[in-house]
């Protein structure tokens, strides 16, 4: 450790620094003054913000620009723009726009869409899509109706309906025929022989009866005494009471 101390120095270590102090020093001493100038002003920009920026602002802003900016939201925005701007002159502008540009603009538009635009496509779509699925469905409604029903039921009517039918109404002539002669011989000639030869006799014998036993005894005391007996009281009703 002494020996290394104690060895002599060269001339490439003088010269290294030589080098070091006149070029490392000044550009370490320039970078130090750099460093205090930035601070300085930093300290100095800080204050200038902190004790006379800052309270400066906040006297503006509540003394100057707050009752400013309530004076225009309050007065002028609330009363001016919304009463009187909107009340008196953008509303009128505005229901004149939309009565003489905007609605007549809307309805040229619609007609000229449905016009130019809804129309065609509307009919495009009829003749190029629904009417072909229309007619083929219709067509297809009206094989299925032809060969699934209408053709089954007129083979249905054919062999089995209209042979039973037509059995049914032979079967049904025949029975009333035979129906309508049976009750003729077995009802309706007994009844008529009973009438004939029982029924109205004893109906002729009751009615003279009748006559002789009732209707001309009656006839004979009408006659006889009833009428004579009225004439006798109203001649004596008339001759007590005057007429």
């Amino acid at each position: 450790m002494s020996s290394h101390s104690s060895r002599p120095v060269g001339l490439g270590a003088w010269i290294a620094r030589v080098i070091a102090v006149v070029v490392l020093v000044p550009v370490r001493l320039l970078w130090e003054g750099v460093r205090l100038l930035g601070r300085m002003l930093a300290a100095a920009l800080g204050y200038f913000l902190t004790r006379l920026l800052a309270p400066v602002a906040r006297f503006v802003w509540y003394w100057v620009i707050r009752p400013i900016w309530l004076f225009v939201k309050d007065f002028l925005w609330g009363w001016v723009l919304q009463h009187v701007l909107w009340g008196l002159v953008l509303t009128p502008i505005v229901a004149l726009l939309l009565d003489y540009f905007l609605r007549p603009l809307r309805q040229a538009i619609e007609r000229w869409l449905w016009r130019t635009v809804v129309r065609p496509a509307l009919a495009w779509l009829w003749r190029a899509v629904l009417e072909p699925l229309l007619g083929a469905l219709l067509m297809a409604i009206y094989w299925l109706g032809k060969w699934f029903v209408v053709w089954p039921l007129v083979q249905l009517w054919r062999w089995v309906l209209g042979p039973l039918w037509l059995l049914l109404r032979t079967v049904l002539t025949y029975a009333w025929r035979v129906a309508t002669v049976l009750v003729g011989v077995l009802v309706v000639a007994p009844c008529r022989f009973v009438y004939r030869t029982v029924l109205r006799p004893l109906l002729q014998v009751a009615a003279a009866v009748w006559v002789a036993l009732v209707v001309r005894p009656v006839r004979w005391v009408h006659g006889t005494v009833v009428t004579p007996v009225n004439r006798w009281a109203a001649e004596i009703l008339t001759g007590v009471f005057g007429r």
